[in-house]
């Protein structure tokens, strides 16, 4: 009977360190953003909701969101003194990973606020290195090397399809069964043989942050993202608006 009552006691202080862990929390993320988001002029329901997302992604209020809610000449003072910090004329621009150049209004948040890239073409100034290439987008499928590791330097769009002869296609006895039956072409994926660009008249392009990573570039921190416009926010759509992005 005493053992039982002992057990009881001990769950009930774990509850209450539990309860007190999360009111703590509370206090510590959700206070903070509600009474931010309300100095800066957001309404109760609105600050209310903004300090409920604090809770779970702090970063997402404090970096991104409260930017949003600062009046236009200090964003754009904000912007200026972090494009100087980085050494960019912009916020939004990135340095080129092989030359070291500046690829101005590269960076851009999509329609849902997603980080993309700028609707090409999104090229190096000086080295011609580009963003947009096939090797960047989520729809490339590279070749099987030699040693069969990938081959990132040609691929497959698995997006855009054209008519091919079958022998290019299939596997060459699937091929010769196919040419018996009397079909000689097919559509299937288009071919990509240079990665480093993209394929011609291509709009569907959809930004892989790590095959973005693997040619060196690096994305925005979290508060530098907060910096970075919306494409086209409130107008209507145009070819300056963001590509989709799969990761970010």
């Amino acid at each position: 009977m005493r053992y039982n009552r002992l057990k009881g006691i001990k769950h009930m202080i774990v509850l209450l360190w539990l309860v007190a862990l999360i009111v703590f929390w509370l206090l510590l993320t959700a206070g903070p953003a509600y009474a931010d988001a309300r100095h800066l002029g957001a309404s109760h329901a609105y600050a209310f909701r903004l300090a409920l997302s604090a809770v779970l992604r702090p970063l997402a209020y404090w970096c991104q969101k409260r930017f949003q809610l600062l009046p236009a000449e200090e964003r754009a003072r904000l912007r200026a003194r972090e494009a100087e910090r980085l050494g960019l004329q912009q916020v939004d621009s990135l340095r080129c990973p092989l030359c070291g150049a500046e690829i101005q209004r590269a960076w851009v948040l999509n329609g849902s606020g997603r980080l993309a890239i700028r609707r090409g073409p999104l090229a190096c100034p000086e080295c011609d290195f580009r963003l947009d290439a096939c090797r960047h987008c989520a729809h490339f499928k590279p070749e099987s090397g030699i040693t069969y590791s990938p081959d990132w330097s040609q691929g497959r769009c698995a997006f855009y399809k054209t008519v091919q002869p079958v022998e290019e296609l299939c596997p060459p006895p699937v091929a010769q069964e196919l040419q018996k039956r009397g079909y000689t072409h097919l559509p299937g994926p288009t071919r990509v043989i240079d990665s480093y660009v993209p394929v011609d008249g291509c709009s569907a392009f959809v930004l892989d942050k790590r095959r973005l990573r693997t040619s060196g570039v690096r994305p925005p921190s979290p508060r530098l993202r907060g910096l970075l416009e919306k494409a086209n926010s409130g107008k209507a759509p145009s070819s300056a608006d963001g590509y989709d992005s799969l990761t970010f």
